[in-house]
Parts: C-alpha cells; sequence; structure tokens
C-alpha cells in the first residue's frame, strides 16, 4: 500500500486561476486510476479541452459551470458530473468563491487542448 499525506502534496498553479494538487496519479505509484483536486478562483476557468478516458468530476465547494456545445450545466457541492471520453468541455467558476472538484479517471489519461496539442499538466504526471 502506499500512503500519500496531505503535508506531502501541493498544489500546482495552471493559467486562468487553477491548481491543481496530484491525490493519486503515476508518479505518486497509481497504475489503475487517477485522482487529482482541482481549485479554480472566482472567474476562473478552464478552457475547451477534452480527455482521451472518461472523466468523473465530484464538485466540493463553490460552483461552476460546465459548458459542452450548446449544453450548460450548473455544479455545486456533492453533484457529481461524468464527462465521456473525447466529449469537448469547459469549467467556470461561475461563483464568488473559491471552487473545489475531484477528477477521478482512469491510469493513462491524456489532456487536449482545443486545437488538439497534448497538454501535460504536472498534477496529471
Amino acid at each position: 500500500m502506499i500512503t500519500i499525506r496531505a503535508g506531502d502534496t501541493q498544489a500546482m498553479a495552471t493559467p486562468n486561476g487553477n491548481y491543481g494538487t496530484s491525490l493519486a496519479t503515476p508518479r505518486l505509484g497509481a497504475t489503475e486510476v487517477t485522482v487529482v483536486r482541482q481549485r479554480q478562483a472566482p472567474g476562473g476557468f478552464n478552457p475547451i479541452h477534452v480527455q482521451n478516458r472518461e472523466e468523473v468530476m465530484v464538485m466540493l465547494l463553490g460552483q461552476v459551470t460546465v459548458t459542452s456545445g450548446d449544453q450548460r450545466i450548473e455544479l455545486s457541492p456533492s453533484d457529481t458530473l461524468i464527462v465521456p471520453a473525447h466529449t469537448p468541455h469547459r469549467v467556470d467558476n461561475t461563483g464568488d468563491t473559491d471552487a473545489e472538484w475531484m477528477i477521478i479517471s482512469p491510469a493513462g489519461m491524456q489532456l487536449f487542448r482545443e486545437t488538439g496539442e497534448e497538454a501535460s499538466p504536472l498534477w496529471i504526471r
């Protein structure tokens, strides 16, 4: 078994008011699943992107709007959203406080920008 203590994790800043904290990733010894805690400042956003694997998003704090095409979904604490693989989507903090959520996905998830270029934030490794 592998234990990852909260004091041993660190939020990594990414553009647009976002922070990601690796909780279970290949770098930390996970082989079957990736778990990341994300935090987003008010007005922050994740631009349109896709993953090659299904993603589960579990809201912990705050409020975000997830947009995919014409669909807009408001998420609040304890809401869960399942994003199928290859679904373009964007996440915006539409509240007035930080928003936090967990991202759970199968190991080997790859993230791609709207341009098709692979993104490889440190928190996913």
